[in-house]
């Protein structure tokens, strides 16, 4: 036996030495030897997969296939990682970005990838229409037509008419916009897409609303709505909201206006989708100016302009100019009106300079695109030469490789045999020990649900007790009571549900979260905008009392956690503070990266926690809690919810408060480290038309 063992590590010894001189030849030969493209393959359908929602982790893992890309000269998996970055880059309302991503995914795209060939014109039109950039946009969706009328699909062919006429629609040539429109509709009735046949509905009704066909544009309208009107996963929605609001105030019924615009600005908030933020608060200024609001008027056009300023939208900056400029007049300001009509004009005068330098640019780019093509025959060529010699030394590698692995299974399999028994002992040992500690957490998990049924009794009683007194009350007295009377009894009935209502919302997460029914789904989360997007949610709660929310101290990170949780422990934290801090205080947000981990925190300067209350926060046997400052209810749960999402998350949690100074909550999470993460949660996402 010890001869046998001699002679394996021999012959592996000489296997190892010998594969490696050959491995640091092949290198030398082959520096950029690519990485399996089955792995390109992978990162790219994860990017396509976050590009809706998570345009950043989108873009990080096409700066991996990129890299993969560059090491082996491939220029189609070179043309998917610009695609993904500019599909990425438009998602993030970075139009810039966009169109020179993809350019460059254009200059990669080889003859037998025609269909990639014309998402990318079809991205790219996309980008240059929101800029404003109408000829480019159009020549753009010709080309991306021209190649899918060559693929024979219906669908996608459909949806470069629909955009085609949008920039006819633009460029206010409206029988070209309707002949397409139509044309589009044709395709997708055939094809009995829904959602399709609502979007041609709704640019039908557009051509007709600039017409000034109010009823036929008022029937596409709600033709469309009836389509979507239930369906939450439909990202145009809020334009379809404005356009009718639009319509009703061109019809000068501003009440109906005004509940289908908020209807669009509740729409786009939820979203998140900042050009129909800004576009709707800019059609409600129009609306409330017209109806003689003009302070509420000026705050919205505010708020629409450094929108726009902000994602580089001209069109939506000129009519906030043109409307304040008329605000302005209306007030008898004619220096603030004169000062907004020059800027308006200022703006109109940029984008008809840029129009007119266009068809320059277009015969630049196709100059360009032609060269590329020559380089990409050559690299082409380039790649054969460097693929055969690839293929020769797999061969070489693969042999030595299976040599090796014969050998290593003929010792594997002798020392197994000597090790079988006590392996086998130690697994009983390991699912003894695995019997016990689950005996001893359904133990606790009893336990647990003891004091759990004992907080749901105690804490629902209360706001219950209170609707059925009140009811009473009002069943029984209520031709004796005053209006007011009634008003204020209906009111405490409303809050006591409410509390009741949130009580059980809460109650419920930690349940599903005790129980293990609550999925843990970690994927690369930026954690300066997830506060920020919490904040928002916020917002409207600390307005009511006068309190400011800031964001300071904020350190760029990427953070590796589940999503739902954390935006469940910051929007429980903000909460708290705002309920313990009196009015027109002050809350500040703060991210912070230390000792290779993420430090968020909320701090308030509100009343703060006595020493002895601290140690109650998180621990249900206390079941602490306390009104806040406006006499808010609580239900004791919230912190330890908070908890144990923060510790399944792989963090801490931690409080520091002065009594009658202010309360700082803190945790922390650990920080994405570059690596590809093995679990990632997958979403269900509706493809956007115009991104088809």
């Amino acid at each position: 036996m010890r001869r046998f063992l001699f002679v394996i590590l021999f012959i592996l010894q000489f296997f190892f030495v010998y594969s490696s001189n050959l491995k640091r030849d092949s290198l030398k030969k082959l520096i950029s030897a690519p990485l399996d493209s089955l792995n390109c393959d992978v990162l790219y359908q994860l990017g396509e997969d976050y590009v809706t929602d998570y345009p950043d982790s989108a873009i990080y893992y096409a700066d991996q296939i990129l890299k993969f890309a560059n090491l082996s000269f491939d220029s189609v998996f070179r043309m998917k990682a610009n695609y993904l970055k500019g599909k990425a880059s438009y998602r993030s309302s970075n139009y810039s970005n966009s169109i020179k991503y993809i350019e460059e995914a254009i200059a990669c795209c080889v003859k037998d990838h025609e269909k990639e060939k014309a998402d990318c014109f079809n991205v790219l039109g996309n980008s240059l229409i929101e800029i404003d950039k109408y000829k480019l946009s159009l020549s753009a969706y010709f080309t991306s037509l021209n190649i899918r009328n060559g693929l024979k699909d219906s669908l996608l062919i459909s949806s470069s008419l629909n955009n085609i006429g949008n920039v006819y629609f633009q460029m206010q040539e409206y029988s070209q916009a309707l002949d397409y429109y139509n044309q589009s509709l044709v395709l997708k009735e055939n094809a009995n897409n829904l959602q399709g046949i609502a979007i041609m509905y709704n640019n039908i009704g557009n051509v007709y609303h600039k017409q000034n066909d109010n009823l036929k544009a008022l029937s596409s309208y709600l033709k469309a709505l009836d389509i979507i009107e239930f369906e939450n996963t439909i990202d145009w929605k809020p334009i379809l909201l404005e356009n009718i609001g639009q319509l009703y105030l061109d019809c000068g019924d501003i009440n109906k206006c005004m509940v289908y615009y908020h209807r669009a600005l509740i729409e786009s908030e939820r979203k998140g989708d900042k050009i129909s933020i800004a576009s709707v608060k800019s059609s409600l200024a129009i609306a409330h100016l017209r109806n003689g609001d003009y302070n509420t008027s000026l705050s919205l056009f505010e708020e629409s302009l450094v929108k726009a300023k902000e994602i580089g939208v001209a069109r939506i900056e000129l009519d906030c100019y043109y409307y304040m400029s008329e605000l302005y007049e209306k007030k008898n300001n004619f220096e603030k009106s004169i000062q907004y009509f020059r800027m308006y004009d200022k703006i109109r005068a940029k984008i008809s300079r840029e129009n007119n330098s266009k068809e320059i640019a277009e015969i630049q780019a196709r100059f360009q695109l032609e060269k590329i093509d020559t380089e990409n025959e050559i690299l082409k060529q380039r790649n054969t030469i460097q693929r055969l010699e690839i293929d020769k030394q797999k061969t070489i590698d693969l042999f030595l490789f299976s040599l090796g692995v014969l050998i290593l299974s003929l010792f594997i399999y002798s020392v197994y045999i000597s090790r079988f028994r006590k392996k086998h002992n130690k697994l009983l040992t390991e699912k003894n020990k695995i019997i016990s500690d689950r005996n001893k957490s359904l133990t606790s998990l009893n336990a647990t649900k003891d004091k759990f049924l004992s907080i749901v009794a105690h804490d629902l009683k209360n706001p219950f007790n209170a609707v059925l007194g009140f009811t009473d009350l009002l069943i029984d007295r209520y031709d004796e009571l005053e209006d007011s009377m009634r008003q204020e009894y209906i009111e405490i009935v409303h809050k006591s549900a409410l509390h009741g209502s949130l009580l059980l919302d809460t109650l419920l997460t930690w349940s599903r979260s005790q129980m293990g029914v609550m999925e843990y789904n970690p994927i690369i989360i930026n954690a300066s905008q997830l506060i920020e997007e919490e904040m928002e949610v916020l917002e409207e709660k600390a307005y009511a009392k006068g309190i400011s929310l800031e964001l300071n101290e904020i350190d760029a990170s990427l953070v590796y956690a589940d999503s739902d949780m954390i935006r469940t422990v910051i929007r429980n934290l903000g909460n708290n503070s705002i309920k313990f801090t009196k009015e027109r205080g002050r809350i500040i947000f703060s991210v912070k990266v230390e000792e290779g981990k993420a430090i968020i925190g909320i701090e308030d300067n509100g009343v703060g926690i006595r020493p002895e209350d601290k140690m109650k926060l998180f621990n249900l046997d206390s079941n602490y809690s306390r009104p806040g400052t406006s006499n808010e209810k609580g239900t004791g749960l919230g912190l330890i919810l908070c908890k144990d999402f923060v510790e399944k998350n792989g963090g801490e949690i931690g409080v520091e408060s002065q009594e009658g100074v202010g309360s700082k909550f803190w945790f922390t999470l650990p920080l994405h480290l570059n690596e590809i993460e093995k679990k990632s949660s997958t979403l269900e996402r509706v493809e956007e038309e115009c991104m088809a």
